[in-house]
């Protein structure tokens, strides 16, 4: 019934009529993967899908890459919109560029530096892997904290509530020590995650086809739990040297891992050369750019595997208006 209300609200115009109110408004999108590829815990967006956002961004939109920000001159008759990506997952490479170069659309990817240069995953990736993983085969799986254990049976087989509670703790602690937790579920699970990251061959050559390359740390760590400012500054700016070593060009963005921060890596990207720091907190930009802050904060809008007509509204922040009215 949900899904049948929002396709009908598409369909009348309801997209329309609120991206008509964002004259003075810049839309970021935050994107991850783009696959045709199941996973209960985060499922990547279907190329299909990402084909039809394509075409009602060309339709809808100005779509810009963050070098073209300074030119904005306040004379589209359409509002400016910006297809910003994470993590560097192959998939980029294999789905989502050709769609972006068939449609002649500029991007933004921000990569982390050890899964191209180790051909590493993610971490979290991994804990999608392995909780996918347990659940298909119906594994009693439980992960030990040190401090306290977790298992399905403590969440009365909710999965996605056992995942969540999960997720939030690993990112609270060090990334030594995530890496030893999710190890040791790997190591009694047996499985190992095939997801491929993108080379720094393949970085160059979305480079050289209108895709903005920026940096999304040096490892994907949880930067608000780093004390050590030498680590910090490894996460933040030597990540941002590497990359501009590795493909010719300056690196101007910083996207920071699961919209994660706090006061001492604040600290750290306030002193960076980056010209933009990304957030993931579902929120539109106000034109012009406030730039008294240095570097420019910019808010996205997260988007998830669903049908087009509800990715459409979701683009358009109805999901939010929603929120305040209802």
């Amino acid at each position: 019934m949900k899904n049948q209300i929002l396709n009908t609200l598409h369909a009348v115009g309801i997209s329309s009529l609120i991206r008509s109110r964002k004259k003075n408004q810049l839309t970021v999108l935050s994107i991850h993967r783009i696959s045709d590829e199941r996973n209960t815990f985060w499922n990547p967006i279907k190329p299909k899908t990402f084909d039809l956002l394509c075409q009602y961004a060309k339709k809808h939109y100005n779509v810009i890459g963050f070098e073209q920000l300074s030119e904005i001159d306040g004379k589209s008759k359409k509002p400016y919109i910006i297809l910003s990506f994470d993590d560097g997952y192959y998939d980029f490479y294999e789905n989502a560029l050709p769609i972006l170069v068939k449609y002649g659309l500029p991007s933004n990817h921000n990569i982390v530096n050890e899964c191209a240069n180790k051909n590493m995953t993610i971490w979290t990736e991994r804990l999608n892997v392995l909780f996918e993983h347990a659940l298909q085969n119906n594994i009693s799986l439980s992960i030990n904290f040190e401090i306290r254990k977790s298992s399905i049976s403590d969440f009365k087989g909710d999965w996605m509530s056992f995942y969540l509670d999960t997720f939030k703790a690993l990112l609270n602690v060090s990334l030594d020590k995530r890496t030893e937790i999710i190890d040791q579920v790997q190591n009694t699970l047996q499985v190992e995650s095939t997801r491929r990251m993108m080379n720094w061959d393949e970085i160059r050559e979305c480079a050289s086809n209108r895709t903005e390359i920026g940096s999304h740390t040096y490892s994907h760590d949880s930067i608000g739990t780093i004390p050590d400012k030498a680590r910090l500054d490894r996460e933040i700016n030597q990540s941002k040297v590497e990359i501009e070593s590795k493909i010719g060009s300056e690196i101007n963005v910083f996207a920071l891992p699961n919209g994660q921060t706090g006061p001492q890596a604040d600290s750290v990207i306030s002193q960076s050369d980056y010209k933009y720091v990304l957030y993931a907190n579902d929120a539109l930009n106000q034109l012009p750019l406030n730039t008294d802050s240095s570097p420019i904060s910019i808010n996205r809008i997260n988007l998830v595997d669903e049908p087009f007509p509800q990715m459409a509204l979701r683009t358009e922040m109805f999901h939010d208006l929603l929120r305040k009215y209802v």
